[in-house]
């Protein structure tokens, strides 16, 4: 048995291979990658076992000086932190300061200005290391929040760039880090992290809140004029979950532009109208009860039960008999909110109605607003 590499004939065996000598052949080769497997495993093992063993050893040197400076009683003098333990430090500083309150945590960053975590921070978000995939997504993380806490400016660049370009979940800590350092600059930044999350943007939207991203609502309320119609449900989302009144206006204006026909779009923009809308939107919703798509008709009816009034009664009336369950069902319940009409009407089209939809429908949410009471 022989192969030929480069023109030139190489035997595999010296003679003709037995039976026996290849299965002692492929025994040796399964052997060796069996052997190597093993020592892979334990060798990731043992690195496992001390890499524990050194975090043991330095939360409990690091965790009551940490706890301390939290109550205001500094260590008078640190430790000194080796290049090989940062990360370990720096994921031990995070992870204190994720279960105190920002009263408590003015002495937390001066520790970590003490001993260079700000620097180190830096030093990982540094463009060309992050391009050659030098850091890994841990310390990434940990600087991201290291730059969040301290509120370090310098790192701006290249958190914006994770935010614009940065693979999940990066862009959605970035996102938070940049809002947390200046959410109105961040909001220009912001949108297409919100149009990249889809269906997972309300994760980031509570995100964005909880940093304060409500500060500067209005920014983002601008913005919605002019974003493409895939970052619109974003925008909305987070206007809709701010629940401030004076963005209803821009959510008016591109709900009744031409241009806006994106039924992802116009059902979120709906939807926040049903928070922030008024009486006045009532009209503007009405172009929306018939639309070929069901989300669109339900969130349609669910606007109207903010901003309609009892002439909205034929129109929730005939949504009721939607062939869709859900659109129904916020029908139902629209009917219940809007003053002059009530739990009475819908009691009366459940009596009264020919539409076995909508007789059903007003049953199970007439039951549903009974139902705390029978418990109680």
């Amino acid at each position: 048995m022989s192969v030929s590499l480069f023109g030139t004939e190489f035997a595999l065996f010296p003679v003709a291979p037995t039976p026996w000598l290849l299965f002692l052949w492929i025994s040796l080769w399964l052997f060796a990658i069996t052997l190597w497997m093993i020592t892979d495993i334990v060798a990731i093992k043992f690195a496992s076992a001390l890499a524990a063993r050194r975090l043991a050893r330095l939360s409990a040197v690091w965790e009551p000086i940490l706890f301390a400076a939290t109550t205001g009683d500094p260590a008078p003098i640190l430790p000194r932190v080796t290049r090989f333990e940062r990360e370990q430090v720096l994921n031990i500083w995070c992870r204190i300061g994720d279960y105190i309150t920002d009263d408590s945590r003015d002495g937390l960053n001066t520790i970590a200005c003490q001993v260079g975590l700000d620097r180190y921070a830096l030093n990982i978000l540094r463009p060309g290391l992050i391009a050659l995939a030098l850091p890994n997504q841990v310390e990434i993380v940990l600087a991201i929040q290291v730059v969040q806490r301290l509120h370090l400016m310098a790192a701006w660049d290249p958190i914006e760039t994770l935010v614009k370009k940065g693979p999940a979940p990066l862009d959605r800590y970035a996102a938070r880090a940049l809002v947390a350092l200046d959410p109105r600059r961040a909001a220009t930044a912001i949108v297409p992290a919100l149009e990249r999350q889809g269906r997972w943007a309300r994760h980031l939207v509570e995100d964005l809140i909880a940093v304060g991203v409500a500060g500067a609502i209005d920014e983002y309320a601008n913005l919605l004029a002019s974003v493409p119609q895939s970052a619109v449900p974003g925008i909305a989302l987070l206007l809709e979950r701010c629940a401030d009144l004076d963005t209803a206006q821009a959510v008016r204006d591109r709900l009744s532009d031409p241009a806006t026909d994106d039924p992802e779009a116009l059902a979120a923009l709906l939807n926040t109208l049903s928070v922030v809308g008024d009486k006045e939107d009532r009209r503007l919703v009405h172009a929306y009860v018939a639309h070929e798509q069901w989300y669109v008709r339900m969130r349609a009816a669910q606007a109207l039960g903010r901003c309609g009034d009892r002439r909205e009664a034929e129109v929730l009336e005939s949504l009721l008999g939607d062939q869709n369950w859900y659109t129904r069902y916020h029908a139902a319940r629209a009917i219940t909110r809007v003053v002059g009409l009530g739990p009475g009407h819908l009691a009366t089209i459940m009596q009264t109605s020919l539409d076995a939809f909508a007789r059903d429908m007003a049953a199970h949410v007439l039951a549903e607003a009974e139902a705390p009471a029978v418990r109680s």
